[in-house]
């Protein structure tokens, strides 16, 4: 990590850009910056000051001496000489000035954002005037700082350009919108209605208050939340437990009279420019070089690297902004037979997708067959236990994460279950590196994801797997981000191939494939109703706290996502399926109660039985809690709903989730009193049959079990021609059904009549 500053608006004013680098320890008679330190600049660096040009020359100097030092963004004021952008102030530069703008902007010099993580943690997304939650939604609502950079820096029209005419409406974009009115308002609104604020942000242009005077000019709801610094002209509000802040100082026509830039120390630059392409993923003899992209690798060293591995950047550019591609971008893998062509992702007899070792039929070799990202965490460290004690002879995987040393822990404990795990590759990646995840995606056959919650920090991987034909499987229980995952990345990955399988945990592979079962008994061209009652005994760790408390605090966004889904999913043709939430009932197959679940189980069931024309052409699937006891209904009903309660309030929900910080969970020997039952009890063409799917810690033995099979099974096995986002039956329903049962889970027939 190394320092970041962050300098706002200057305005022309050339001595105040030089002192500001000088006390940030620059060498004084060039300007040059010290090795540890990267400077990200907000943009107006032109208009109102007295030198404009000698503003240009040092910033010259800097890109053309240290450009990964120097993180240039534009703002409206430079928008006026570029493509696209408004003239609207009176006096303009000269053309050799002008002329050098418009060339920063078209060798990708002039950026629109970047995104830097604190020593603290805490992500931000720098960009001129701010990320609106209104151009977030239009964005797609991105849930990390650097997916936003990402997306902001492919210049999005109109949205980019928008504000100068329109006036501060809450619309304007990155280049306009005004702080007080549009950005910290606009996202205090969206907070309030119950949204959540993904990531904090540094802006410029405009500022809630008079420096000079030390007055306020914004609403009195903004200023409660506001914090000044007003030596350094800093602004800080507070909207759902993240921090916006202002730094443009006002220089005005003579410059600020005190002032300075913001200081990040132990700070890392997440984004900030076109991504490097990757050039080769080797290391330790592991596999084949990956195709990357034109680029040698002496340019500037691959994005993505195994541990150990001679690199010129890391992951995160540690006090340095990530360079320009030189290269044209990324090559895609093709998928199988050229994407789509051979997909069979509805009804029919699918032709099968032969899996082994090293490349499948048609795909690229790749480094490695399995890559585990996230084994840091509780979940991951099991599911890598797991996968160290059942991969077979020369099936090539490694473990993935952001953290080199907390990866090489993980590894110490395999290599004592092991010792030939002593050399297993380490890469590192980051969730908030778009970067790093493509070349992770493009040096693996097949991905597995324990980090949470994925709303948060899921995407960016999913987008990089489906991209690059890359198979992906996750533990995710979150119905919204299953359906964003669809709408945004589902066509991409039919086209190249890859399969997405989410929710390959506890949810929902018992239920899912406890399903797939009971409907294999009944008649085929008969209407089938199936009723799922489960029952488990366990406790919960602190990630699947976090996700649990961030799901129900995102009611208004699950539905926007839930109805997006609908709007483009097309439905089977000639059948219908349906997953009715149910009421509370007795139920004898049940032992007692049923409580109605409004999990993802019953959601990820309901697309099974599309995609799989088995499932007769009427089918119903209702999802329940067993209970033996009426008292016990009315009390976990309570705690739901106060849990619920609970959850919308921030302060509360973040104080829960430090109970239980990320990365713990039960004990061993908790885990190993633990278990779980789910009976389902269905019915067509005249026939009953009732199954059930037992075993034992459902939250991390037996889930960390699901998703390590599930892995090896798109990995191995010879399986449906499938691609887009699948599910777990229609995917590998079979093969995956055979490894669990080889693996301990229980798949009965209870009785068939």
């Amino acid at each position: 990590m190394g320092r970041v500053i962050v300098i706002g608006d200057v305005g022309g004013c050339s001595d105040q850009l030089g002192a500001a680098l000088l006390a940030a320890g620059a060498r004084r008679r060039d300007l040059r910056l010290p090795p540890d330190l990267t400077v990200v600049q907000v943009g107006d660096l032109v208009d109102r000051g007295p030198d404009s040009s000698g503003v240009l020359r040092i910033v010259r100097e800097r890109l053309d001496e240290q450009p990964e030092q120097w993180i240039q963004l534009m703002g409206n004021h430079e928008s006026q000489y570029v493509p696209g952008g408004d003239r609207f102030y009176p006096e303009r530069l000269s053309k050799q000035d002008a002329a050098l703008l418009r060339g920063w902007w078209d060798d990708g010099r002039l950026r629109i954002a970047a995104a830097v993580r604190d020593a603290a943690g805490d992500d931000h997304l720098i960009s001129h005037a701010g990320l609106t939650p209104y151009c977030w939604r239009e964005l797609g609502e991105p849930a990390t700082a650097a997916a936003a950079a990402r997306l902001l820096n492919e210049r999005p029209e109109p949205l980019l350009w928008r504000g100068f005419h329109t006036g501060a409406d809450g619309e304007s974009g990155p280049l306009w919108a005004e702080a007080g009115s549009e950005l910290y308002a606009g996202w205090l609104a969206h907070y309030a209605e119950g949204g959540f604020v993904p990531f904090g942000q540094i802006h410029g242009h405009s500022s809630i208050v008079g420096f000079r005077d030390r007055s306020w000019r914004c609403s009195g709801r903004v200023r409660q939340r506001a914090t000044v610094d007003w030596e350094a002209r800093h602004v800080r509000v507070r909207a759902g437990g993240r921090v916006l802040i202002g730094v443009d100082p006002k220089h005005g026509r003579q410059g600020a009279p005190k002032w300075s830039p913001l200081t990040l120390d132990g700070a890392a630059v997440l984004f900030a420019a076109p991504e490097p392409v990757l050039a080769t993923v080797g290391g330790g003899g592991h596999g084949a070089p990956v195709p990357g992209s034109g680029r040698s690798r002496s340019d500037d060293g691959p994005a993505f690297a195994p541990d150990g591995m001679a690199s010129g950047h890391d992951t995160i550019a540690s006090g340095a902004g990530a360079p320009g591609a030189a290269g044209s971008g990324p090559v895609r893998p093709d998928g199988p037979g050229g994407g789509a062509g051979q997909v069979a992702e509805r009804g029919g007899a699918p032709a099968t997708r032969t899996g082994g070792l090293g490349a499948g039929a048609g795909r690229p070799a790749r480094a490695y067959d399995i890559v585990l990202f996230g084994a840091t965490g509780f979940t991951g460290g099991l599911t890598a236990e797991y996968l160290a004690g059942q991969v077979p002879p020369g099936l090539r995987w490694a473990l993935a994460g952001r953290d080199s040393a907390r990866l090489a822990a993980v590894r110490e404990r395999l290599a004592a279950l092991d010792p030939a795990l002593s050399e297993l590759p380490l890469l590192r990646a980051d969730a908030g590196d778009a970067a790093s995840l493509r070349g992770l995606a493009a040096s693996a056959r097949v991905v597995v994801s324990t980090v949470g919650p994925y709303v948060l920090h899921g995407e960016p991987l999913v987008a990089a797997c489906a991209a690059a034909g890359t198979d992906y499987v996750d533990l995710t229980g979150e119905p919204e981000f299953i359906d964003l995952m669809y709408v945004r990345h589902h066509a991409e990955a039919v086209r190249t191939g890859a399969r997405l399988v989410h929710a390959c945990g506890f949810d929902s592979v018992p239920h899912d494939l406890g399903v797939y079962l009971t409907v294999r008994e009944l008649p085929e061209d008969a209407p089938i109703r199936v009723d799922g009652f489960v029952r488990a005994g366990g406790t919960i760790s602190g990630g699947t706290l976090a996700s649990a408390l961030l799901a129900f605090s995102r009611r208004r966004q699950t539905a926007r996502a839930a109805r997006e889904r609908r709007a483009v999913d097309p439905r089977p043709e000639g059948r219908r399926v349906r997953t009715p939430l149910g009421r509370i009932r007795r139920a004898p197959a049940a032992g007692g109660w049923a409580v109605p679940l409004p999990t993802v189980d019953p959601q990820v069931v309901g697309r099974s039985a599309a995609a799989l024309a088995r499932y007769g052409p009427d089918f119903a699937y209702t999802h329940s809690a067993a209970v033996k006891r009426l008292p016990v209904v009315v009390a976990a009903l309570a705690g739901a709903v106060v849990l619920f309660v609970l959850a919308q309030l921030g302060p509360v929900r973040r104080r829960l989730m430090r109970r239980l910080p990320g990365g713990s969970g039960p004990s061993e020997q908790r885990r190993a009193r633990s278990w779980f039952r789910a009976v389902f009890a269905g019915e067509g063409g005249g026939r009953r049959v009732v199954t059930e799917v037992s075993g034992g810690d459902p939250g991390y033995g037996e889930t960390a079990k699901m998703l390590a099979e599930s892995a090896l099974c798109l990995a191995l096995d010879p399986l449906p021609a499938t691609a887009g986002q699948v599910t777990t039956a229609a995917a590998m329903g079979d093969a995956l059904t055979a490894r669990l049962v080889r693996a301990g889970i229980r798949f009965d027939v209870r009785s068939v009549e």
